[in-house]
Order: C-alpha cells, then structure tokens, then sequence
C-alpha cells in the first residue's frame, strides 16, 4: 500500500526502515528539503493531516528523499545518475571555474568528439545528436569528487577551444561559410588536438584559443 499527499509518498516497506539522523544522507536530505516541506504541511487540511499522520509523517517524508542522496550526502537524483560533486549549489563561482590539469587523454576524448559532431552539423551545435554529456560524465567519475566541478569548467574551456579552431578553419578557407552549411572534411585535417592546446594562454579563468594562432600549413 503507498499513499501521495502533496509529493509525499511513502509505502509500508520504508514506514519499517530505521531513520538515521545523524547520516550524512539524512542530514543533506534535511538541508535541502526539509524546511520547504514542513511548511507544505502548514497547509494541509485536515483529511490530509490526518493521512500524514497515519503514513509517518516527517520520517517518512525524509525516507523517500533520501534516496536522492548516497551514504556521503551528495545528491544523485532520484535515479542516481547525477554525478557526486557536480552540485554547484552553495559553492562559489570562484572555486567552482578554476583551470585544473585535465590528462591528454580526457582532452582527446572531446576533441575527437567535438571534431565528429562539428563535421556532422556543419558546426551547428545540436544537442540531439552530441556526445558531449558522456565524455564530462566518463571524465567526472575518472577524478577525484573534489575536482569534478572545476575539471568539468576546464574541459568545457578545451571544448570551447577545439570548437572555435574548426570554426576558424572552415573560415579561414572559405570567408563567406555559414553555420550549417556544407564544407569539405578535408579543411579540419589539419586541426590537431595539440596544435590547439599548445595555443591556448590563460585569461583570468578562461583558456583563450587567440585568433590565427594555430599553423594549418601541409
């Protein structure tokens, strides 16, 4: 049996389970949830109090929040595909946009797919068909938890970088070319992940790719 009041919902089997106050999980759930919720239940009526009451009321309530959370409090959703420590809530943007070492092999992995999915769109970013969210995500879970939101800020400045030099070169060739119009794959070949790394100076929390600064020469 389970029963929804307002979001609430609780069955039998969590109404058994032992709630653990002092977890980490618990404590996370409550930061994040628990003030919003006691005053949802200021606004009960009371057939709906009453059904609160009889379903475990405020423990109950934390029991279905908490699976958000893993055992070290951070929050995974509800289907625990959210990576831990890719919450930017109550971290400042100073700590969160630093330019962090990312392994040649990360940096790769979004060339490679950058380049594919520029060639595929004729440089339209279409979010339909990019693989980019698989690429952050491998990278995310291959660094420690403390680093994720700032690797994930430096491989986005990477992805940024190889974007604009495969945009450059199709320009550089052909000044009239549009986004989404056709060009010939050969005009990237030339475009090489360390041709733009080796470019890239560092602006305040930005890596800058500066403009005709890679050698495309055959």
């Amino acid at each position: 049996m389970s029963i929804n009041i307002r979001g609430f919902s609780v069955s039998n089997y969590d109404m058994n389970k032992k709630l653990d106050k002092n977890s980490k999980q618990y404590k996370a759930a409550a930061r994040d949830y628990l003030a919003s919720h006691r005053r949802e239940v200021a606004k009960m009526s009371l057939q709906e109090r009453i059904l609160y009451e009889l379903f475990g009321k405020e423990d109950a309530y934390m029991r279905n929040v908490m699976k958000m959370y893993n055992s070290d409090g951070d929050f995974v959703g509800a289907d625990g595909r959210v990576v831990p420590g890719m919450m930017i809530t109550g971290v400042p943007e100073s700590e969160r946009r630093q330019i962090i070492h990312i392994s040649e092999d990360a940096r790769q992995k979004m060339f490679d797919e950058t380049k594919r999915h520029f060639l595929q769109e004729y440089g339209v970013a279409n979010g339909n068909t990019t693989k980019r969210s698989e690429v952050f995500r491998e990278f995310q879970l291959s660094i420690p938890k403390e680093d994720r939101l700032k690797g994930t800020w430096t491989l986005g400045q990477y992805e940024r970088a190889y974007r604009q030099a495969f945009y450059d070169a199709v320009k550089e060739v052909d000044p009239n070319w549009e986004l989404g119009e056709p060009f010939s794959r050969r005009v990237l070949d030339n475009v090489t992940r360390e041709s733009v790394d080796n470019a890239l100076v560092k602006s305040g929390r930005n890596l800058v790719l500066p403009r005709k600064s890679l050698d495309m020469s055959v």
